[in-house]
């Protein structure tokens, strides 16, 4: 790497790095599949496709064990999917944070599954009636680190769920769409500070719902700009939206309801106060 320079050239010199990786990352991608034969190849190493860096500029890994199918709403788990994706470094936190907090306003463990996206693929998703997302977005509205292996395989089944829609030539291709019968609701993170703000929350909607997956709720973009305690207080309207969801899930079915959990020493607000 270059060191770097004086402070009235950082921006260049930022922009020129940035453009040098992004050509070789090009040419190494574009002489594998001139290898394997095409813009989407099925390896031993991996499936090219769109990445991180933008449209048919990258790649993500991945094998067909790793392949989404739909899941009939019957064999779907009851229980709630919360899945977060953090940037490292000291506010890299903060959707955890928030994730769990969530966890336990539902009732933890008894009542849902924690997640990082790092450990999970778009399949897991499909396992479940309704996933809770919360999410940063990480430099020019990118997917944070937790999140880019995940959204690069979302990306993939979206391509190649339209590629076989079209194959197949199918009069209802909703139905047909591997993330029918799971809902989504998604917190994005972010500053409106930076350009990109919340965008890797915002797409990664586009791209589920593209998959067939519903939206419980619009897609909540969580500004940060005005200090952490707004940024809380902003996520607790949406976090409280999603308790009353699941309390009006659990009386349709004649469950037991949820737990009600006691205040925490956290500045997070429960969600029972939440306005």
């Amino acid at each position: 790497c270059q060191p770097l320079r004086n402070s009235v050239d950082m921006t260049r010199q930022f922009n020129t790095d940035e453009h040098h990786i992004r050509e070789l990352a090009d040419e190494v991608v574009n002489k594998r599949q001139r290898f394997l034969g095409g813009p989407l190849v099925h390896d031993t190493d991996g499936i090219w496709t769109k990445s991180v860096y933008g449209e048919c500029d990258g790649f993500s890994f991945g094998t067909e064990n790793d392949e989404l199918y739909r899941v009939p709403d019957e064999e779907k788990k009851e229980k709630a999917l919360i899945v977060y994706a953090s940037q490292n470094g000291t506010t890299g936190g903060t959707a955890k944070t928030f994730a769990k907090h969530l966890c336990k306003s539902l009732g933890g463990d008894t009542y849902c599954d924690l997640r990082n996206m790092s450990g999970i693929m778009a399949k897991d998703l499909a396992m479940y009636k309704r996933v809770y997302i919360v999410c940063n977005t990480s430099g020019l509205g990118r997917p944070p680190c937790d999140g880019e292996v995940f959204y690069s395989h979302v990306q993939l089944e979206a391509m190649r769920c339209t590629v076989n829609l079209e194959d197949l030539s199918i009069d209802d291709e909703e139905e047909e769409k591997p993330l029918v019968g799971t809902s989504v609701a998604i917190a994005a993170l972010g500053s409106t500070e930076f350009a990109g703000y919340a965008k890797f929350g915002l797409d990664l909607t586009n791209e589920l719902v593209s998959l067939g997956a519903s939206l419980a709720l619009k897609t909540s973009t969580v500004d940060s700009r005005n200090g952490k305690s707004e940024q809380e207080r902003i996520f607790q309207q949406w976090e409280s939206t999603i308790v009353q969801m699941e309390k009006e899930r659990l009386m349709e079915k004649g469950k037991p309801m949820l737990p009600t959990t006691r205040p925490r020493s956290s500045k997070i607000i429960p969600s029972s106060e939440a306005v």
